[in-house]
């Protein structure tokens, strides 16, 4: 019995996750939509904007076409002790940095819930498209170096869990 999920379960979680993170974003009160939740952090409309990055930069991905990443050498122990610690726990380790290539815009206006949300779904049904209809089990990813598809799926299923709760207020 195999320990990877099938890719459709893989395809079936992540999209149950972009449900429940369009449903948290969407009770987000306008005022509260562009303001950042505490100093430092991101705003409600950044949050959203980095998961839709994610998405877009993950379509790229399955097809070969996302530049920069670390050095040949150094993917594999990445994959091993970063990689196969969040795919284990199911959470990113905190104070998690985002790559320059996911991190939202920062010095313009936010932009509006009906865009950022639009922008999100189309994102997310391209990758779950562009996944499930793959020709290989594996990609080349820039940081992990060779992927099993379904942790990639699986990758960015917990990426979005991970920054749903984000989206609420830290408790004062």
């Amino acid at each position: 019995m195999s320990t990877h999920p099938t890719l459709a379960a893989s395809l079936a979680a992540d999209r149950d996750a972009v449900e429940t993170f369009r449903r948290t974003a969407e009770a987000v009160p306008p005022d509260r939509w562009g303001t950042p939740r505490a100093p430092g952090k991101w705003s409600p409309a950044q949050v959203v904007e980095h998961i839709a990055l994610a998405y877009e930069t993950n379509t790229r991905l399955l097809r070969g076409r996302v530049p920069g990443g670390a050095p040949r050498w150094l993917r594999p122990l990445i994959r091993k002790f970063l990689l196969g610690m969040v795919l284990r726990r199911g959470d990113f380790p905190r104070r998690s940095r985002a790559p320059k290539i996911m991190e939202p815009a920062v010095s313009q206006a936010a932009a509006p819930a009906a865009e950022l949300l639009a922008r999100l779904d189309a994102a997310a049904g391209n990758f779950e498209a562009g996944a499930a209809a793959h020709l290989g089990d594996t990609l080349e990813h820039p940081f992990f170096g060779k992927v099993p598809l379904t942790d990639i799926v699986r990758l960015s299923e917990i990426h979005t869990r991970h920054h749903t709760s984000q989206l609420a207020p830290l408790p004062g």
